[in-house]
């Protein structure tokens, strides 16, 4: 990754230079910033809480009936035949598979639905970071990330605009 960033900045850069055009202005944003200090940023976080904290209670509820059931079949193995016990212990474990199928899909739905309301602040972003990239000559803009960006200069950090623009209703 590290490597395709730097040979694209060769490419946007070392033509400009070539041509005696001023030197290429590079800027970043630290998104996950973004995400954490705007408006946007936490209103997507506390709905996703909200659904999150929603679906657990009820696969808590589901988990808290099965333990209940199976403490009581375990009291239950002296007067219970052993068919008795065999079709009641399949039962359970249908429904600990079915849990478990439940868990994993809301976990799925959760990363999906994080995905596309995080495509949207991007969105929004992406319209203010051009805006600014415009009106500063920045001639790229990268976003900052542990293992894309491992140094930059702070004055060219342009997230603190980014995020005040986003706050004030920029980017729809």
């Amino acid at each position: 990754m590290k490597i395709i960033l730097t040979l694209l900045a060769m490419v946007v850069v070392m033509p400009g230079i070539a041509k005696g055009a001023p030197p290429a202005k590079i800027g970043y944003v630290d998104l996950q910033r973004t995400l954490a200090e705007t408006k946007v940023g936490r209103t997507v976080r506390d709905k996703l809480e909200a659904e999150k904290d929603k679906r657990q209670k009820e696969i808590d509820g589901k988990k808290e009936a099965l333990q209940k059931d199976a403490e009581e079949l375990k009291k239950q193995r002296v007067v219970l035949s052993a068919d008795a016990q065999r079709q009641r212990e399949e039962q359970l474990q249908e429904r600990y598979v079915e849990l478990q199928n439940k868990l994993l899909m809301f976990q799925q739905e959760l990363t999906k639905k994080e995905a596309q309301l995080m495509q949207e602040i991007f969105q929004k972003a992406a319209k203010v970071i051009e805006a600014i990239a415009k009106r500063d000559a920045i001639t790229m803009v990268l976003e900052k990330s542990e293992s894309a960006v491992l140094y930059a200069d702070p004055a060219t950090d342009i997230t603190a605009e980014v995020n005040r623009r986003l706050d004030a209703g920029e980017g729809k």
